[in-house]
């Protein structure tokens, strides 16, 4: 409307000026000059006018321990620097309740426009009961979003043939080694491309010592995705599908590792809930599979040089797929701004965001050149880091579906009593095939 008035007005000027011209120029004064003076000003006014017509909004997002994490400052503060009219309030929980705390909001249709989930699995849930909303017209009619650059994440996000998330960050499961023992052994590092059988002929090389002084050749942590990640990274494994022989071989392995004492007691661990990082970084072990996440904490406290390369299979398969863990983000279900949450998730996922978690060490779902420069710039890395960041297939380790979350912890139980020898590898797999897919079905 304003725009309408001042170009009325601007029309009635220029007629006026018509009529005045009409007259002598000794009869009128010149005005042409302040004409266009007064022109310009209000031109200004009008351009300020509307940029102080835009209305600020504050966001409601939903975030586990960001008190104490860096990242999630200096993204919020890169994101209000550059939205000046969007504010951020961050409602937090600790990790441990965080997953329960969303239900138990949700439930009690809390207004938060963005929401982060700490897996797949509470992302089906969270599907399951209508607390987020579809992304897809927003991804279709952004021309600024890139969805190849999420690897192929982005439809992995998907169920009922709708996108739910976009990936924050993701992990690939790697196969970490303490170069420093491997050197003082005279032993060749691990490669890309070793089978299982090379693995174990590794670990067992690598073993040494006794007692509190002993090197273990490789280590296994307690989670169930410890074991069937190795044959899901290659395709080879679906969680929830019918058929899980595809674990047995890898069972076979970890518990004759077990047994000749080339990986630790997996009952010892559990009951001492000894956390992966401790055995690595006191050198107890040489060779231990984790996910990326892992990065960010050996550049801030290994004493030590170390390396890595692709987690071995049955077949030999090398660094051509990866496999991991996937962090979302979604709108809420009962957001009250779609459209400013939309510009959050899109900046904290997209290539700004995704340079604040690489140099923190944290592999962000955003796929570019600059995040491989930083992650091979980190102190201590090995050379050739980048080489495991990014992957033209990407499986995730558990996918959406409705029941994930029970499924997943059906396979859990059923690990601990394989691992602890509980129940044989086919009986317990039979048991694990049976459960889920009543579950899933």
């Amino acid at each position: 409307m304003k725009r309408k008035v001042f170009s009325y007005l601007l029309i009635a000027a220029m007629v006026s000026s018509l009529f005045a011209g009409c007259g002598s120029k000794a009869d009128t004064p010149d005005t042409s000059a302040a004409s266009e003076e007064t022109q310009v000003e209000e031109v200004k006014e009008e351009e300020t006018a509307t940029e102080d017509s835009v209305e600020d909004v504050t966001i409601r997002v939903s975030l586990w321990d960001y008190s104490s994490t860096q990242y999630y400052k200096d993204q919020i503060a890169a994101f209000e620097k550059a939205y000046p009219h969007i504010k951020v309030d961050v409602a937090e929980a600790p990790a441990g309740d965080y997953e329960d705390m969303i239900i138990t909001k949700m439930a009690g249709r809390e207004n938060y426009d963005v929401v982060f989930t700490k897996g797949l699995p509470s992302l089906s849930a969270l599907i399951s009961m209508n607390y987020v909303q579809p992304l897809d017209d927003y991804i279709a009619n952004d021309a600024d979003f890139d969805k190849s650059a999420y690897s192929n994440l982005t439809d992995q996000m998907q169920m009922n043939g709708k996108t739910y998330g976009v990936p924050y960050r993701k992990d690939n499961i790697l196969l970490y080694y303490n170069k420093d023992l491997f050197d003082a052994a005279g032993v060749d590092y691990p490669q890309d491309g070793m089978t299982m059988d090379d693995y174990y002929e590794l670990a067992k090389k690598m073993t040494s010592g006794s007692g509190n002084e002993k090197i273990y050749g490789a280590h296994l942590h307690t989670w169930a995705s410890c074991v069937f990640l190795f044959p899901r990274r290659v395709g080879q494994f679906d969680p929830w599908g019918t058929d899980k022989s595809a674990l047995k071989p890898y069972y076979e392995t970890f518990l004759k590792m077990q047994d000749e004492g080339l990986i630790m007691d997996y009952g010892t661990l559990k009951a001492s809930n000894t956390h992966y990082s401790g055995v690595f970084y006191n050198k107890q072990v040489a060779m231990m599979e984790m996910g990326t996440w892992f990065i960010n904490m050996l550049v801030e406290n290994a004493d030590f040089n170390w390396g890595v390369c692709s987690v071995p299979n049955v077949d030999g398969v090398g660094n051509t797929c990866a496999v991991g863990g996937v962090t979302p983000v979604m709108i809420g279900a009962y957001a009250e701004h779609p459209d400013e949450a939309w510009e959050f998730i899109k900046f904290v996922t997209g290539e700004e965001g995704a340079k604040i978690l690489a140099s923190n060490g944290i592999l962000p779902g955003y796929s570019c050149d600059a995040v491989d420069e930083i992650f091979d710039a980190l102190p201590g890395a090995p050379e050739n880091l980048s080489d495991y960041l990014s992957a033209d297939t990407f499986y995730v380790d558990t996918p959406l579906n409705p029941n994930g979350k029970e499924a997943d912890s059906i396979i859990s139980e059923e690990h601990d009593l394989i691992m602890t020898k509980s129940i044989s590898v086919d009986d317990g797999l039979k048991e694990m095939e049976e459960r889920v897919n009543a579950v899933i079905e």
